[in-house]
């Protein structure tokens, strides 16, 4: 199969590589049709609307910042309003039974919720049926000291990348804490040019992003990359 996420029509992307990360995290948790599955931070649908399509599965996308709307539009544009349920939740309490889903997903969000990754992994763990995987691919860091410049610059933002990013090997622990057998971790070979895309497309246009801008083109993919973990309960 061709990766049909570099296929979405006019795609919002809310982070680097968003899509191109999707693909091979899709194939390693194993997701084959009729499963159900689990988005943790579904942005704008785009990726639970191609999933339910192509893959033929019924997705649960939960996003905390989002009213559903973007994302229900995104799945009928596809013909798979019936197969997407959009739900305003944050991942560190799920209102769902132990063991309902197949597969849990999340891309781009697992690393936004900080300090409270690890319950919010429990929760992911409690809710996947035994046998069934959980992955993220995001932003990840090397394992290197950020080059001072860089934090510098990430500083004058708030420091949220220091505060969100971790290493693949970091991840890797977390999962194997939460009693999940790693069965897949890897740096994105491709992350510098997928964060250089995300820059020139997402935010060139936004002057309050300016240092994000000058972090992401002097870093030179010497911290900040892009990572992917895969667990089975």
């Amino acid at each position: 199969m061709n990766n049909p996420f570099l296929q979405i029509d006019n795609p919002a992307a809310w982070g680097p590589g968003s899509f191109e990360m999707a693909f091979p995290l899709v194939n390693a948790l194993g997701i084959q049709p009729g499963m159900r599955v689990l988005e943790v931070g579904a942005g704008s649908g785009q990726i639970a609307a191609t999933l339910a399509k192509h893959w033929r599965v019924s997705v649960v996308a939960l996003e905390p910042w989002s009213d559903g709307i973007e994302i229900h539009t995104n799945a009928k544009l596809l013909s798979v309003e019936n197969q997407v349920l959009a739900m305003r939740l944050k991942a560190q309490s799920l209102p769902f039974p132990n063991d309902c889903f197949d597969a849990v997903i999340s891309i781009g969000a697992f690393e936004m919720i900080e300090d409270d990754r690890p319950i919010t992994l429990a929760e992911m763990v409690r809710v996947v049926k035994p046998g069934g995987r959980v992955g993220i691919a995001e932003p990840m860091c090397l394992p290197a000291p950020i080059p001072d410049e860089i934090a510098e610059l990430d500083n004058q933002t708030g420091g949220s990348f220091q505060r969100c990013f971790r290493t693949v090997a970091w991840n890797c622990n977390l999962f194997r804490q939460y009693q999940l057998k790693v069965i897949d971790s890897e740096y994105f070979s491709q992350a510098r040019q997928w964060w250089l895309e995300y820059r020139e497309k997402h935010l060139m246009s936004q002057t309050d992003h300016a240092p994000e801008q000058e972090l992401i083109l002097r870093d030179e993919g010497r911290w900040i990359s892009l990572g992917m973990v895969v667990g089975e309960k």
